[in-house]
């Protein structure tokens, strides 16, 4: 009874009719695939489909069905052989695919000129908390990997463990009440005593080239300034010297006093125009084109409070924000994807980070220099290259010309810029892969193998040239 039932079960998984129907199932998986990627990005296709536990079922029941095919042909014969090589071809081909993807690595490292690093950011969120006593340094009391749902909302509270690894105290739970992968910032002025924070005002521009919305909290020593095109708006702790504001068209913006605010401009050839007192909601043309400018709000001594609303995609030319709001003891904290925060609870401090996952690389990566050539007469990328340092030997990673050492291999991605324009950073993206040779391998495999099914298949079966050629002359004779 037991062989009958196992016959039966080995009959399944090397029937041809099994590999169809995994072979369909697969292709409309990455049809799928590629219809969630081009809708929600690359993230949420690796999470949904490429890397989800029933892509994983279909695959190694697919190498069940090669493999029990190939042995259903025993005893096996000559002309089996290219059959038994492309099978097995394909099965190294996906085991290499498998370790890849759990051993294999793809990040990036961003590098300034003279800056070293040995630390690649994969695309994988991680939550740290450290904790701090009195005069004691900090510890980790939480590593976790977030693997939220990408496409929607998250609708239920996660409970987290904190765990001290030098002593056996209890620790305050850690929740995570909400997260929103695609999250609106909204920032608002809430008011402190005085000495405690700064002052704010909320600004309100008008015009037919550019409308915003914001608070804009005074910076003592060096002022705020927010840039609209060939202007500037800058709010700052006294009334503008007369040398001021020459470089650009300026609104400056000071405190008289606890309750008002002065406001003084520049217009495009240096002439200052002082003019007066601002009064709390009402437009005031600036001359600039039609622009027209409204102070909305003004508090002598506030903080910044960032709300955070969950929504469909970001604003145009806006970076997505990813964040969470987290609860440690009795305190509630937001935090942006790559920010940290500081809570106490009792006697201890915590420190919060929301970041990606940082994987060591085993060996230091140092820019000596960026360079970038440009389309001529324009400011727009042409090629841009990366001098680097491994080990005190110089490497050169351009576009076309990647850096490949102990595994890894270093491709030229990107670059960014700061508010000039002028590149800063280097960005390189990093690529592990320790199934690479088992796939090629694998590939090879399958290529004789197909080609032992199309060429040799005659041979064997003797309907070939020279064995007819043969028969018949022993026929003849």
């Amino acid at each position: 009874m037991f062989w009958k039932i196992a016959n039966k079960i080995f009959n399944g998984l090397a029937s041809l009719e099994l590999a169809v129907i995994n072979i369909i199932i697969l292709a409309i998986a990455l049809a799928a695939g590629t219809i969630y990627e081009s809708k929600y990005g690359a993230a949420v296709a690796s999470q949904v489909v490429y890397r989800s536990w029933w892509m994983q079922v279909l695959l190694w029941l697919f190498i069940l069905n090669l493999s029990a095919s190939a042995m259903s042909r025993l005893p096996w014969k000559r002309h089996h052989i290219g059959f038994l090589i492309t099978h097995l071809g394909i099965i190294v081909l996906l085991l290499g695919s498998w370790i890849q993807q759990r051993h294999g690595i793809d990040g990036i490292v961003a590098l300034a000129p003279g800056e070293t690093s040995k630390q690649v950011r994969i695309e994988e969120n991680v939550l740290y908390i450290f904790r701090a006593l009195p005069q004691s340094n900090y510890e980790l009391v939480l590593d976790k990997p977030l693997h939220f749902d990408l496409r929607s909302k998250f609708e239920k509270t996660l409970e987290l463990s904190l765990e001290s690894p030098t002593t056996k105290e209890a620790l305050p739970e850690a929740k995570i009440l909400r997260y929103y992968p695609i999250a609106e910032r909204v920032v608002r002025a809430e008011d402190v005593a005085v000495g405690k924070g700064a002052s704010a005002i909320k600004l309100r521009l008008e015009g037919s080239r550019a409308n915003f919305s914001d608070w804009m909290f005074l910076q003592e020593l060096k002022g705020t300034n927010r840039e609209i095109g060939p202007a500037r708006i800058r709010f700052q702790k006294n009334k503008p010297t007369k040398e001021e504001g020459m470089d650009k068209p300026t609104l400056f913006i000071y405190p008289k006093n606890q309750k008002d605010l002065g406001i003084v401009v520049t217009n495009k050839d240096g002439r200052q125009t002082d003019m007066g007192t601002v009064v709390l909601g009402k437009l005031r043309p600036l001359g600039w084109m039609d622009f027209g400018l409204v102070v909305e709000d003004y508090r002598p001594s506030a903080i910044p409070v960032a709300d955070y609303y969950s929504v469909e995609k970001a604003p145009p030319g806006a970076q997505p924000i990813e964040a969470l709001e987290l609860e440690l003891g009795q305190e509630k904290v937001w935090l942006e994807l790559g920010a940290s925060a500081q809570v106490s609870s009792g006697d201890s401090l915590y420190y919060i980070q929301f970041t990606k996952k940082r994987v060591d690389l085993g060996f230091d990566l140092k820019l000596n220099r960026f360079d970038i050539g440009y389309y001529p007469g324009t400011n727009k990328a042409k090629t841009y290259t990366s001098q680097v340092s491994v080990l005190d030997k110089t490497h050169l990673i351009s576009m076309n010309e990647p850096l490949h050492y102990n595994g890894f291999t270093f491709y030229q991605a990107s670059y960014e810029t700061d508010e000039e324009g002028k590149p800063i950073v280097s960005v390189l993206s990093v690529n592990y892969d320790p199934g690479r040779v088992i796939k090629y391998f694998g590939s090879l495999m399958i290529v004789f193998g197909i080609i032992s099914m199309f060429y040799f298949k005659p041979v064997y079966s003797g309907r070939s040239k020279i064995f007819m050629k043969k028969d018949k002359g022993e026929n003849h004779a």
